[in-house]
């Protein structure tokens, strides 16, 4: 390369180090404070690394529950946020992969009869589906809650998972839609010329051919539930049965905030999710470009 091309390539790998430090640094100060001792948090002027290391913090989320029973619970005191952490962690696993499994299977089986089946009103059902995705969420929540309420599901974990599938469901269809509608029907007529039944067309030849389709559908299901607040919020009401999102706002005790907790849950909430989308970006990326092209 000549001394412009790789001078072109310095330049353009800087600005791309500053943007990336600049759109994690709020992570990064999350987790350099969420390993500071609580004293050191509130120093002035406020230091990013810290002088003194510790784990305390993390060692209240992961063994809280453990340190209540073992202390406070044979005294009486109240149960602090943190001996639930865990409890809203595995809330939140199982409400977001109910919601994927749920959300990423329908929405499959979906596109693929409206692209290969006809039946009346077929051409309106994807835009139909696109626009009640275009409906802010909050206009759905409370008559949800009173399907709920008249259904006895509120404060339950199933609550959360038909609510997250109610508002990912139509975008996931549409996704798939697109997609499918870009895979060559002919290779899954040569299949079922050969012998092959629908089931099998459509498990051994349909399905790897979607795959790209499928995992940019589970992601984009995956990110909104595990993110979601409002849901979680209005439909759960005891401790133990929250997800994350809303567990962790209990580190606010009126005007106190506890920012070494705070700030250890948000890092824990985040770097799972950060760590899958980077594994899953490229699927992502051509989930979105198949279906954005008619094949």
């Amino acid at each position: 390369m000549s001394a412009r091309e790789i001078a072109g390539r310095t330049a353009l790998y800087a600005v791309l180090a500053a943007v990336t430090v600049l759109v994690c640094f709020p992570l990064i100060w999350a987790f350099f404070t969420s390993m500071k001792p609580k004293e050191e948090i509130f120093l002035w002027p406020p230091t990013l690394w810290p002088e003194t290391w510790t784990l305390e913090n993390y060692r209240a989320l992961l063994e809280g529950r453990d340190a209540y029973f073992q202390a406070g619970a044979a005294s009486g005191t109240a149960v602090p946020p943190s001996a639930f952490f865990l409890d809203w962690f595995v809330n939140s696993l199982i409400v977001t992969t109910g919601t994927t499994v749920i959300s990423t299977a329908v929405s499959t089986l979906a596109a693929y009869s409206l692209t290969r089946f006809r039946f009346p009103g077929q051409r309106a059902v994807p835009y139909l589906a696109l626009i009640g995705y275009m409906v802010p969420s909050i206009i759905f929540v409370f008559p949800m809650f009173l399907v709920m309420v008249e259904f006895r599901l509120t404060d339950t974990l199933l609550s959360l998972i038909l609510g997250y599938v109610c508002i990912t469901l139509p975008f996931c269809m549409w996704l798939m839609w697109a997609f499918f509608r870009g895979v060559p029907i002919e290779i899954e007529e040569a299949a079922l010329v050969d012998g092959a039944s629908r089931l099998r067309v459509f498990w051994e030849i349909v399905l790897p051919t979607a795959s790209p389709g499928i995992v940019a559908a589970a992601i984009f299901t995956l990110i909104v539930s595990w993110n979601d607040y409002l849901f979680g919020r209005v439909f759960m009401n005891s401790m133990e049965n929250l997800p994350l999102t809303v567990g962790v706002m209990h580190f606010f005790d009126g005007t106190h905030v506890d920012w070494g907790l705070m700030m250890a849950s948000s890092v824990l909430m985040t770097v799972p999710m950060a760590l899958l989308f980077m594994l899953l970006q490229r699927h992502l990326v051509a989930g979105f470009g198949a279906g954005a092209v008619k094949g």
